[in-house]
């Protein structure tokens, strides 16, 4: 009996602890360009911690660009200064030799076409530089598209988390969002499940103002990259050479 109660005890608790809810410090803020907000965040879910660097903008003053890096010559830094950009993350999937993973678009030209993965769940789509995050269902080509990245899994969806993520491997992670009310961002988290990084995303709060209604993951781990202008400039370096950087740039 007694081991039958001490079962049912734990299987009371292990529930609570798998989804407690996050919460988070008080937004510190950091030094930034004119017209953005750069913010560090510290989570927890009274198990794990989570740190976060979170970066937006409004979208009818600035918008997103794609940094292409096909022989490996920049960083994010470098990539970022060659563009103008004020801000800089690393970009979408990429094969050992390069080739990217999906759609890639730049200024106007398609560099990669789009490709049918489960992986490849979403894209940054940037059409006369409005910045909407898609899925491939809803995407369709024109010549207005000026920037695109797919990349995944959407990990916010409808201001929810989207189930089904993977809840064993912690990782670096890179994201982009938006907020469904005008405004835009990139951020990295250091270091969650994609289950994990998606409950952080959907938490109330996160954000000084709004929710974040969708959110997509980008390549991570060891290619988390953040560049913020400054002086001196902040940066978060990669760990090995990326394909393509997401850039933030005045519209």
């Amino acid at each position: 009996m007694r081991l039958s109660f001490a079962l049912l005890a734990l299987c009371a608790v292990l529930p609570a602890r798998l989804h407690a809810a996050w919460t988070f410090s008080d937004a510190e803020a950091r030094p930034a360009p004119a017209g953005l907000d750069f913010t560090q965040r510290r989570a927890s879910d009274g198990t794990d911690s989570a740190q976060l660097h979170i970066v937006s903008f409004a979208a009818r003053t600035h918008t997103l660009a794609v940094m292409d890096n096909p022989a490996g010559d920049f960083d994010a830094a470098g990539a970022a200064r060659k563009r103008g950009a004020l801000a800089a993350v690393n970009g979408g999937y990429f094969h050992p030799d390069r080739t990217p993973l999906g759609l890639v678009v730049r200024q106007g030209v398609e560099i990669h076409p789009l490709e049918k993965a489960r992986l490849l769940s979403g894209l940054v789509v940037v059409t006369n530089g409005a910045v909407a995050l898609r899925r491939p269902a809803e995407f369709k080509a024109s010549r207005a598209v000026g920037e695109a990245l797919q990349a995944g899994p959407f990990l916010v969806d409808g201001g929810k988390a989207v189930a089904g993520l993977d809840r064993t491997r912690s990782a670096a992670r890179t994201v982009v969002f938006t907020d469904g009310a005008g405004r835009c961002g990139v951020l990295i988290c250091k270091s969650v499940t994609l289950a994990q990084m998606a409950a952080l995303l959907a938490t109330p709060g996160l954000l000084p103002a709004g929710k974040i209604s969708r959110a997509l993951n980008l390549d991570g781990g060891s290619s988390t990259a953040l560049w913020v202008r400054g002086d001196p400039p902040f940066y978060v370096r990669e760990w090995k050479s990326v394909r393509n950087y997401l850039a933030i740039v005045p519209r």
